[in-house]
């Protein structure tokens, strides 16, 4: 029998007993919650000094917590402004689906054979976790249970480097999910997962590669993002000051 733990997220790891966790955790993990949560919006500008002032952290630790959003994807530091939230953009988004497709695929391909029944109820019960966070509309327990699927799958890969970096380019979907203006995670999107799983069960690994394909192509062609604003003034007003004109020649 294989004996497998998925390890923590990065934002889950716990220092070793005895030592105190590093004083940016605690303003690193509220930020992400709101980010995942949808209470920070994209662009929105985290000022060190309030963010200081809240979290009651010097200066120094506000900015280690930013260096590690900013890693995540979660947070932009532009130089010689406020850090904000990142703003996802479609092309970004086809970025990154390439990117999942391509390793996730060689995930699959990486399992055993055949998986274990105990292997099996653990991934349903992740799929039976989503259906239970849509019902209650717990979206941050939606994203994770999601993410836990797809987690599980690289832990059975046994390849703890392909795991390391799945983890990161969840982290990225993630933050595109929770930004996005649509709910891209519904009752379709388990029952891909489920079917996934099926095909796994009965040890058709090029089925589920097929049906992994079709479920990441769906998800992010749900994806809606709100276009950035523009500085141009033309762009701005393109469509509507030709509307104005169309209708006083009417007139």
């Amino acid at each position: 029998m294989r004996v497998i733990t998925p390890g923590p997220t990065p934002a889950q790891q716990q220092p070793p007993q005895g030592m105190s966790r590093p004083p940016e955790q605690t303003l690193y993990e509220a930020l992400q919650g709101a980010i995942l949560q949808r209470r920070l919006a994209p662009a929105a500008a985290l000022d060190k000094a309030t963010l200081g002032q809240l979290f009651g952290l010097s200066s120094n630790a506000v900015q280690r917590a930013l260096q590690r959003l900013a890693q995540d994807g979660a947070v932009e530091l532009p130089a010689n402004q406020p850090a904000r939230v990142t703003r996802p953009c479609a092309k970004r988004a086809g970025k990154l689906l390439q990117a999942r497709l391509s390793l996730e695929t060689q995930i699959l391909r990486l399992l055993p054979a055949r998986l274990e029944q105990a292997e099996l109820e653990n991934l349903y019960g992740q799929v039976q976790r989503q259906r239970d966070c849509l019902q209650r509309r717990d979206h941050a327990g939606l994203i994770e249970a999601v993410n836990g699927v797809h987690l599980q799958l690289a832990t059975l890969a046994d390849n703890p480097w392909l795991r390391d970096f799945l983890a990161r380019l969840l982290r990225q979907t993630a933050l595109h999910v929770a930004l996005s203006r649509t709910q891209p995670y519904d009752a379709s999107a388990c029952d891909e997962q489920q079917r996934l799983i099926e095909r796994l069960a009965e040890g058709d690994k090029a089925g589920a590669e097929t049906l992994m394909e079709h479920h990441l192509r769906n998800l992010f062609a749900r994806l809606r993002f709100i276009p950035p604003p523009t500085t141009d003034l033309h762009a701005a007003f393109a469509g509507r000051l030709a509307s104005r004109a169309t209708a006083r020649i009417r007139r």
